[in-house]
């Protein structure tokens, strides 16, 4: 049996324009090129590589699809229309079906939300802030279709894929029990801020597949807000049926022998970590750990029953394991390495498989666009680099290169390595004599500038193995050993300790 699953597509409303493009018309809603390079994801991408995503699962003969929510850039009645219009296609063409939960940008609990951006035409000129807020002093343009779903718009929106009984399914239930009234996502004190859409389904014999709705909402300054980070905590707290519901789960499919698989948008378990036994605990710049989740939420999940968790969220590919969990980091078709994963079901086994991206037809969609935002402004290097991208595989890459440059270098790292970035590592572990001496063996690495080294991190932490297989064996052997060697040491005072950890922590 096979499935896939499919994380973060982020569809950008291209051809509806949120309103603001006449459906039909022929012309194109882009979002500007500095916005896409200020940003972790591609925006006018998503639609061309959603296509071929789609595509390539068909040409593997994969019929079920997982859709790991944020399947919307940001729950606007237009791009989710749009993304049921390409579901609906495979559906009829293809015998495709589609099973979802919701990510933080795909609704906002009990209340719309307003949202803004700026949009250019087809030609790439005179971007407008368009907006769902009729209060945005001018020259902002309003144009209600901006506006973000609400959770119980999003439910009644999305209802066919998963939140009610699908047709043609073996099995079928929810935390609540077997009832498809949409109502059921609330618990019994009708909290609107417990909403919980997570259910349980068969769509093919001997294989349950466990969507867990992991969205949940509190008010902050007047507003609701979704608890993104470290999701999973406040999942548990909120809802202390959901492990009681789980485990009854995996009781009764490890009973009738059904292949158990589980899914939410967010990591169950932190996605890096360093150290053994007890000793076990996250290692990654301060921005990813207080995403991450706490060792304790993966124990309990794992306690459980859960034995596979795919997640979102975090536009990474990659595998963790603790405590018989393994967390599959599905990567986004719209961020770097770009692409999905095929999950293969054996008898009592499970094979993960990273499906990457490389041609995109109709992905340059928007280059003459950005091609016109250059030149009528000075932007560095990384805008020039990515425009040249001759792939979609090259684009993203390109891409991710300029958001490590212009952001994660500038807000991730301690002074004592923000200020050494074009130091050579061998200066920087001259410091460190019991790291230095790891040179002997890679004398060319010395003369390595630390911010190609963090560079280095950044994409191995976002690609995984296959990063890794890209980059120079002697690169990520030396990671290795420096690694090792602080390990041995127990030292972690110096910055160039401290990135040595993160680093090994990924390898």
């Amino acid at each position: 049996m096979q499935i896939a699953v499919v994380a973060d597509v982020h569809l950008h409303d291209l051809y509806g324009g949120y309103g603001w493009i006449e459906e039909g018309s022929g012309d194109i809603a882009l979002r500007t090129f500095e916005e896409t390079m200020a940003s972790t994801r591609v925006f006018n991408e998503s639609h061309a590589a959603f296509m071929a995503v789609l595509d390539d699962i068909v040409r593997r003969g994969i019929r079920v699809l997982v859709l790991l929510g944020d399947y919307s850039d940001d729950g606007q009645p237009g791009a989710v229309a749009a993304l049921k219009r390409i579901l609906s296609s495979y559906e009829e063409r293809h015998g495709m079906r589609f099973f979802v939960t919701f990510g933080n940008h795909d609704c906002f609990g009990p209340a719309t939300r307003h949202q803004a951006k700026w949009l250019t035409k087809g030609d790439g000129l005179d971007p407008l802030l368009v907006t769902s807020n009729d209060e945005t002093p001018a020259p902002a343009v309003f144009q209600i279709g901006m506006l973000g779903m609400s959770t119980a718009d999003a439910v009644e929106a999305m209802a066919n894929y998963g939140f009610i009984r699908p047709d043609k399914v073996l099995h079928w239930e929810t935390p609540f029990g077997h009832s498809d009234d949409l109502a059921r996502g609330y618990p019994v004190d009708s909290n609107p801020a417990g909403l919980d859409f997570s259910y349980l389904v068969e769509p093919l014999e001997g294989l349950w597949l466990l969507i867990l709705d992991a969205n949940v909402f509190h008010r902050e300054n007047g507003a609701w807000q979704v608890r993104s980070n470290a999701a999973w905590d406040h999942v548990l707290k909120q809802r202390p049926y959901m492990l009681n519901w789980i485990a009854n789960v995996a009781e009764r499919a490890s009973r009738s022998g059904k292949m158990l698989l589980a899914f939410s948008h967010y990591p169950a378990l932190p996605l890096a970590m360093t150290g053994k036994g007890n000793m076990r605990r996250a290692a990654s710049t301060p921005d990813w750990s207080k995403r991450m989740p706490s060792l304790e939420s993966g124990r309990l999940l794992a306690q459980a029953g859960i034995r596979w968790h795919f997640s979102g969220h975090m536009h990474v590919a990659g595998r963790i394991e603790y405590d018989s969990l393994v967390n599959l980091a599905v990567p986004s078709p719209v961020a770097y390495p770009g692409g999905y994963v095929v999950v293969t079901c054996g008898e009592g086994s499970v094979d993960c498989e990273f499906a990457r991206l490389k041609d995109v037809p109709g992905f340059d969609t928007a280059t003459a666009a950005y091609n016109a935002q250059v030149r009528r402004a000075d932007m560095g290097p990384a805008f020039h680099e990515t425009i040249a991208a001759k792939d979609y595989s090259d684009f993203l890459h390109a891409h991710q290169k300029g958001v490590i440059t212009s952001i994660h270098l500038q807000k991730d790292w301690p002074p004592g390595i923000v200020e050494s970035l074009n130091i050579p590592v061998r200066q920087l572990l001259s410091a460190a004599p019991y790291l230095a001496s790891q040179l002997k063996h890679w004398p060319d690495i010395g003369e390595f500038q630390l911010a190609h080294m963090l560079e280095d991190y950044y994409f191995i932490r976002s690609g995984g193995e296959e990063t890794m297989r890209a980059l120079p064996d002697e690169r990520i052997s030396f990671y290795r050993h420096l690694g090792n060697a602080l390990h041995a040491s127990g030292t972690t005072g110096m910055p160039i300790e401290y990135l040595a950890t993160l680093l090994a922590a990924l390898l």
